[in-house]
C-alpha cells in the first residue's frame, strides 16, 4: 500500500529533527535537546496544572485538573521514549487533551529512566506512582473508584505493566489504554521488525538500543517482556492501537490477542501510520478522539 501524504510528511518531519538517529548520541544529551524544544504556543486549556514530587522515590509528576465540579475520574499517564528518553514536557499536550476530552484528572508520570535506572526500576516507579494516585485522588477532587492507566510506546508498556501489578494487588481499574506499546524483547524477532525495521523513523536498530539500555542483565529479558506473562485473566477492559509501519506492530497485536483469549474486553485498531503519530495531524487526532471516548465511557460506568 502506498504511503499517504500525511505519513510521508510525518516521516520527513521526524527525519529533519533527527528522530531516526536517537541512538547516536548519549541519552542525557538527547534529553537536554528535547527539553529545550519550543513549547506549544497554544496548549489545550485545563482548569489547573499541579507539579509535585511523589513517593519515597521522589517521582516528578504533573497533574492536570479538568474544568467542572467533580469528583473526577483519574488517569495515570506514562510517556513514550523507549525507556530512555522524553518526559513531562514532551507529553504535556497529549495529557492536556486527554484531561479536557475525558473530564478526568490526568497525572503524567516521569518514571525512572534507563540506563541510569535499568529494569525493573522504571516499572516499579510507575506502579508506585499509580498507587499514590489511587490513595491520594481525593486531594485533587478525584475518585480512585474510577481510575485508568494509559500510555504510548514505552509508556504503553508501563501502563500495561501497571494494570497487571495493580490487578494483582486487588486494585480495580476501569480501563487500560496503550498506543503502539512495547511488549516484547527484540530477540523474539516479530515479522514487523523485519518489515518495518528501516525507513519509518523508529528503526529496529533504535529499538535494540532502547532495550539494551533498559535491560542490562540478559537474564531478565524474559521477565521484562510483558507479552510473555503467563496469566492475562482479570485485567481491566483495554484499548490498544498499533501502526502498520512500525517495528512494534506485531507485539502490540499479540498482546491484544492474549487479552482477548483470556476473556478481557479488548478493542484493537491498527492505523496506516508510523510510530509516534498519536495526537498529531488528522489520523493522530482521530486516534486521540477514539482513545478519549473509550476512556470516558469506561471511567463513567
Amino acid at each position: 500500500m502506498a504511503l499517504s501524504k500525511e505519513v510521508l510528511d510525518t516521516i520527513a518531519f521526524s527525519k529533519e529533527h533527527g528522530f531516526d538517529k536517537l541512538n547516536l548520541a548519549p541519552p542525557e544529551e538527547t534529553r537536554k535537546a528535547m527539553a529545550k524544544a519550543a513549547k506549544d504556543p497554544g496548549p489545550t486549556q485545563v482548569a489547573d496544572v499541579i507539579h509535585k514530587s511523589i513517593t519515597k522515590l521522589s517521582i516528578p509528576v504533573r497533574i492536570y485538573i479538568p474544568f467542572g465540579e467533580g469528583p473526577f475520574p483519574v488517569v495515570s499517564y506514562y510517556h513514550g521514549g523507549g525507556f530512555v528518553l522524553m518526559g513531562l514536557e514532551t507529553h504535556d499536550e497529549i495529557c492536556r487533551q486527554l484531561c479536557k476530552n475525558t473530564g478526568s484528572i490526568v497525572m503524567s508520570v516521569a518514571y525512572q529512566l534507563a540506563p541510569e535506572h535499568p529494569y525493573p526500576q522504571g516499572p516499579e516507579s510507575s506502579v508506585a506512582a499509580a498507587i499514590w494516585l489511587f490513595e491520594n485522588a481525593a486531594e485533587f477532587n478525584g475518585t480512585s473508584e474510577r481510575m485508568a492507566v494509559a500510555g504510548d510506546s514505552a509508556g504503553g508498556y508501563m501502563a500495561l505493566y501497571v494494570a497487571r501489578m495493580l490487578t494483582r494487588q486487588s486494585i480495580a481499574l476501569k480501563a487500560q489504554f496503550a498506543t503502539y506499546p512495547v511488549t516484547d524483547h527484540y530477540g523474539a524477532n516479530h515479522p514487523s521488525y523485519q518489515e518495518n525495521g528501516t525507513d519509518y523513523v523508529l528503526t529496529a536498530e533504535i529499538m535494540k538500543w532502547f532495550w539494551d539500555n533498559y535491560v542490562t542483565d540478559p537474564a531478565l529479558c524474559e521477565e521484562a517482556s510483558i507479552l510473555r506473562s503467563a496469566d492475562f485473566s482479570g485485567l481491566p477492559p483495554a484499548l490498544i492501537f498499533t501502526c502498520n509501519y512500525d517495528p512494534l506492530r506485531d507485539e502490540g497485536k499479540a498482546y491484544a490477542d492474549k487479552l482477548q483469549k483470556a476473556g478481557v474486553p479488548i478493542i484493537y485498531k491498527n492505523y496506516e501510520n508510523i510510530h509516534g503519530f498519536f495526537g498529531t495531524e488528522k489520523m493522530g487526532e482521530q486516534a486521540m478522539q477514539a482513545a478519549s471516548a473509550f476512556l470516558k465511557d469506561q471511567l463513567n460506568r
